[in-house]
């Protein structure tokens, strides 16, 4: 976060238009408070603290009560300067941060996520990070894992870094309004900020609503928090004007109720807020409101013997204040390069006390480099110098690395051939020795990994309730003959991600194969478990394909599961399949591949192939015994297949099988290694179903 000095510049000569800036001691002791909020809440949670938006509402007050004062008291608002002494201060510690963590990505990360690494480098330099993390879909809400980045916690430095760009413009256009218009500055400022609130806010609900993922980090859903801090300050500073005819008797009360309902509202904001809770939304507004109730608390009752403002100004709060910003920078890059090093999904508590003491140690560190830097010649100059000097310092070594990450492929000159990529064929014990080559797909191709489903149906042959709801997908023979037999593929993403081996297959045998396909809704029966959409898509394939008489159905029959008991027959799916049956159309059931808690590609990414985490057990992945045989023992023709055998081994479930990544995420296999699946589909395919003979 930035946290501008709680000190302000008091103007030469206070006039009644600009009354003397007061020293708040309550600011800085609130700075303390959220920080510790930040720090306690990333390291033994995964819910949101709201001590960043504590820091928001902060930093516009702070902002805009000293342009405010410069305003009514006629002096130059002076924005370039301002804008090169706020970013010369901010960005020294931040040059210092992301140097060690340049040199710790060197040392200790895989070399497959410095690619990602250095662009959000890059952004936190330039203060757009969190445009960067927006773009590279990151997920907020994963919480604090090893696969999360080091600098994810520099979007709100972005966001704030920007709100520094815009702000001074913002309140130098009202300076200019008002002169125009003859109205008075803060009536315009009001206005201003108001409106800024209010449809801010609002696109903050919606978009999160819609996307909470990326409303996290825009700073448009942020906006509001900070204009929140602005209205403050243009309250505050009315208010404690010495005409007011309010009696000390209800004052006083009243801001020692305001501040205590604050500061209550921001410590309780984590506790209320459940892990799924999506921030910033509406629900932001808990902290934000406690800390303008704050404030205003302290304004109507600094020298209270019972607020809170006597608790923010003790020494240890007040401490932790001055070194919020240090602590901020520090403590995330500490947390995550531990649970890297040592493959944790949780911090004990003496480690998590270690981890703030190791960033009160680093921020001090850094104030001294820091110190040493502003008395190098030349550095001293002025405030610009120094930015550009300190920008350069950290641009020069970032280039240099994303240069080598460049010129450094380490599949240059490997072929992708079977004897170098085996991948089932090392379970089917058709390979002798893997080779040592780097791992295939990369990060960068995992989103081309999603099985291959052929071409697009024609429009005019896919009925509205497939085509609105879902994908209609058709596979041809190559040489434009008439295929031997069709088949229909029924399901979700899963479904889709067998339609690699299913498809060379089907070229191998001259088979037409039309693919039903919607996300998230696996083929069954209709069912209250099922969204209604859902229900539809899957009614109008059984009807369709009811009416297309196929060779045979294909189905997803098993639903693996992250946790215990780790896979289930899919609800209703006997009821499902029966209608083909009863029409004489055999089904083909495969068994669902392993579920993870975890994405087992970002695994491999972060530890490597040969980690214990990547290669959880298969008592913990699957159950003994697959549950489509008992159902298939019913019917003669529902077939069940089980691939287990060629994605596990017969104790465990591994990320990595013949130098391909298994998995694309937690539960997806990737359409490389699908490739490497089809002798198995196919024997398995023909034989049972008779195909065979």
């Amino acid at each position: 976060m930035t946290f501008p000095t709680a000190t302000t510049t008091t103007s030469p000569a206070p006039t009644t238009s600009a009354p003397r800036a007061a020293h708040r001691p309550d600011l800085q002791g609130l700075r303390g408070v959220a920080v510790l909020l930040v720090v306690a809440f990333h390291v033994w949670t995964d819910r949101v603290s709201g001590g960043v938006d504590v820091f928001f509402v902060l930093s516009a007050f702070l902002l805009t009560g000293s342009f405010l004062r410069r305003i009514e008291n006629g002096r130059p608002l002076g924005i370039p300067g301002y804008w090169a002494r706020t970013f010369a201060r901010l960005l020294g510690p931040v040059a210092v941060m992301l140097l060690a963590v340049l040199a710790g990505m060197l040392a200790w990360y895989p070399p497959s996520r410095w690619a990602e690494l250095l662009t959000q480098a890059w952004g936190s330099l330039f203060y757009t990070v969190n445009w960067v993390l927006g773009a590279q879909a990151v997920d907020y809400y994963a919480g604090n894992t090893a696969a999360t980045t080091p600098l994810q916690h520099m979007w709100s430095l972005s966001v704030q870094g920007q709100v520094f760009l815009l702000w001074p413009l913002l309140l130098a256009g009202c300076a200019a309004a008002a002169r125009w218009t003859g109205v008075r500055f803060r009536a315009v400022a009001w206005a201003t900020f108001a409106v800024v609130f209010a449809g801010s806010l609002a696109w903050s609900a919606v978009a999160t609503a819609a996307g909470p993922e990326a409303a996290y980090f825009s700073t448009l859903t942020r906006l509001w928090e900070f204009a929140l801090g602005s209205l403050a300050a243009l309250t505050l500073t009315t208010a404690s004007r010495p005409r007011t005819a309010a009696p000390r008797a209800v004052v006083r009360p009243l801001g020692e109720v305001l501040g205590w309902a604050g500061l209550v509202a921001i410590l309780a904001t984590p506790f209320l807020a459940e892990p799924d809770t999506r921030f910033p939304g509406t629900v932001a507004l808990a902290p934000t409101l406690g800390a303008t109730a704050v404030l205003l608390g302290g304004a109507l009752a600094p020298d209270a013997r019972v607020g809170a403002t006597r608790l923010l100004s003790t020494r240890p709060l007040q401490w932790f204040g001055d070194r919020a910003y240090g602590i901020y920078l520090w403590h995330w890059p500490l947390l995550i390069t531990y649970l890297l090093l040592t493959a944790r999904d949780t911090v004990p508590v003496p480690v998590g006390l270690g981890i703030l003491a190791a960033s009160v140690v680093l921020t001090q560190v850094t104030a001294l480099l820091l110190t040493g830097w502003r008395a190098l010649p030349g550095i001293r100059a002025g405030s610009g110098i120094r930015l550009i000097a300190t920008a350069l310092l950290v641009a020069v070594p970032l280039t240099g690395a994303h240069q080598y990450t460049l010129a450094r492929d380490p599949s240059a000159g490997v072929e992708r051939t079977a004897q170098n990529y085996p991948g089932a064929a090392v379970l089917r014990e058709d390979i002798g020795e893997v080779p040592e080559v780097p791992i295939i797909p990369t990060d960068a191709e995992r989103e081309h990994e999603w099985g291959d489903t052929g071409v697009h149906c024609d429009t005019e042959d896919v009925p509205a309730g497939i085509g609105d709801l879902g994908n209609c997908w058709v596979i041809e023979p190559d040489d434009g003959s008439s295929p031997e037999r069709t088949l229909v593929v029924l399901g979700d993403s899963h479904a889709q991600q067998l339609l690699t081996p299913i498809h060379r297959v089907a070229d191998a045998n001259s088979w037409r194969v039309v693919s039903y396909l919607r996300n998230a809704c696996r083929y069954t029966s209709e069912s209250d478990n099922r969204d209604e959409e859902c229900n539809e898509f899957n009614a109008a394939t059984r009807q369709e394909a009811l009416e297309a008489d196929p060779d045979a159905i294909i189905t997803i029959g098993t639903l693996s599961l992250a946790e215990a008991p780790h896979e289930k027959l899919v609800d209703g799916y006997e009821d499902g399949v029966t209608p083909f049956l009863d029409a004489g159309i055999p089904v083909v059931a495969f068994r669902d591949n392993p579920r993870f808690p975890f994405s087992m590609f970002a695994c491999v990414e972060t530890y490597g192939p040969d980690h214990d985490r990547c290669n959880p057990p298969r008592s913990e992945s699957l159950l003994p015994a697959n549950p489509l045989e008992e159902v298939a023992a019913r019917h003669e023709d529902l077939h069940s297949i089980d691939l287990t055998d060629r994605l596990c081994t017969e104790t465990t479930c591994p990320g990595v099988i013949g130098n391909i990544q298994v998995y694309m995420d937690l539960d997806h296999v990737t359409s490389t290694y699908g490739e490497t699946l089809v002798p198995d589909v196919e024997v398995r395919v023909l034989r049972a179903l008779g195909w065979d003979r």
